[in-house]
């Protein structure tokens, strides 16, 4: 029998976006005054080992305009039997509204998935 392998075999296995403080909750991107707080964006990928140009974008998911790029750069994958898990922690304030959007993650020019997240605004008194 012969394995019938189709794609790029590029996938995002696990995704999460959590305000960096802990007391602005434990999942989303905290909003203040219309710009985000310090956020992390956490991913697991499972992808043939090897070497590749990583990104994810922040993306209205009505029109798919792009709203912020994250890191891009050159990564190591370990391949197909292990996971390879990469985070960015957010500190830019950027503009944006209460509301849910798109997470897009690339590997290699690739889509390998996404996630909506919404984006709140949290209190003042959270620290």
């Amino acid at each position: 029998m012969e394995a019938q392998i189709n794609g790029l075999q590029r996938k995002i296995i696990s995704s999460s976006v959590r305000p960096l403080t802990i007391g602005h909750g434990d999942s989303g991107i905290p909003l203040r005054n219309g710009r985000t707080l310090p956020f992390v964006v956490a991913r697991s990928w499972s992808a043939p080992a090897g070497h590749y140009d990583e990104a994810w974008y922040l993306v209205e998911p009505t029109t798919r305009e792009v709203l912020f790029e994250g890191s891009n750069r050159e990564v190591r994958v370990w391949g197909l039997q292990s996971w390879t898990e990469f985070s960015d922690t957010v500190t830019e304030a950027i503009p944006l509204k209460a509301g849910a959007y798109l997470i897009i993650f690339a590997l290699g020019g690739s889509q390998g998935g996404q996630m909506t997240v919404a984006a709140a605004d949290v209190k003042q008194s959270a620290a």
